[in-house]
């Protein structure tokens, strides 16, 4: 059992740690929202032997969060084009302090002090991530970018949609209704750049430019998360949450290779980040 536990969470954090730097790829000097249907919609076509697990249940139960997600995710994609990818790893992971919030107003979740204090620890962590003299121009920073702010956003997004989520798959096979929020979200991104450019030819084009990233991201993308519904079996997702968010380490390793981006700094904050989820989490 822990041979299989450790191997996928080794394939969880490679994935999810490849999946910006792909994103990345596929959005640079591409309209975003051109660029989130393509990624997206390989994310979806990466699930295919599994397409049988969808249902109509699964669909009707996925159009409410989908919507959502399509925003969270446009967002998301916008953000990899407009910022450095080892800033936006460790905020898409921010989404942990948005859910203790939104969990607590439609779940009536409990927010305990560890929960207070873990989230102090990542927000503290999020300043080394455009560190400046001192706290207040590092938020300035933070805030002054457009990509960052744009992965804020998403993350609240998420973590909306990760209740709704919550809500729904407890009658529902997990990755029936995750492989449904896929196909409804590169429907919604088909329909909007439809109706923007009228045409398929830009779709065709993003795909022979983009083609090999949109492979890798695509698989790195759907993968991870099978990967982390393995680990389910193994271990409680108060440790795998966690833990996977440790591929934040592994974009920014990515990132200073392939994209000659800075870590040094950031990787502290993000060490910080990862060590305040655990808190949160115990």
């Amino acid at each position: 059992m822990i041979k299989m536990v450790y191997l996928w969470l080794i394939i969880r954090i490679t994935l999810l740690g490849y999946e910006r730097i792909a994103g990345k790829k596929i959005a640079t000097h591409e309209d975003e929202i051109l660029s989130s249907w393509a990624f997206f919609f390989f994310s979806f076509l990466a699930f295919f032997p599994f397409f049988n697990y969808i249902t109509i249940l699964s669909l009707k139960s996925a159009i409410f969060s989908g919507t959502i997600y399509s925003l969270s995710f446009f967002l998301y994609v916008y953000a990899l084009a407009n910022e450095d990818a080892s800033v936006i790893a460790p905020l898409y992971n921010m989404n942990v302090i948005f859910l203790i919030i939104t969990t607590a107003i439609f779940l009536n979740e409990k927010i305990t002090i560890t929960k207070i204090l873990g989230s102090l620890l990542m927000l503290y962590g999020v300043s080394f991530l455009k560190k400046d003299i001192n706290l207040k121009e590092s938020y300035k920073n933070i805030f002054k970018s457009k990509g960052a702010l744009a992965m804020l956003f998403s993350s609240g997004l998420m973590a909306i949609g990760r209740t709704i989520d919550g809500y729904f798959v407890k009658n529902i096979d997990s990755l029936s209704y995750s492989i449904s929020i896929y196909l409804i979200v590169s429907i919604y991104f088909f329909i909007i750049t439809i109706i923007k450019y009228k045409s398929i030819k830009p779709h065709i084009n993003i795909i022979k430019r983009k083609f090999s990233s949109l492979i890798s991201g695509g698989i790195s993308n759907a993968y991870s998360y099978i990967a982390l519904l393995k680990m389910f079996k193994y271990i409680d997702v108060s440790i795998a949450e966690p833990v996977s968010m440790s591929s934040a380490l592994i974009t920014a390793f990515f990132a200073k290779y392939i994209f000659k981006e800075n870590i040094t700094i950031r990787v502290f904050g993000t060490i910080l980040l990862i060590l305040g989820a655990f808190v949160i989490y115990l």
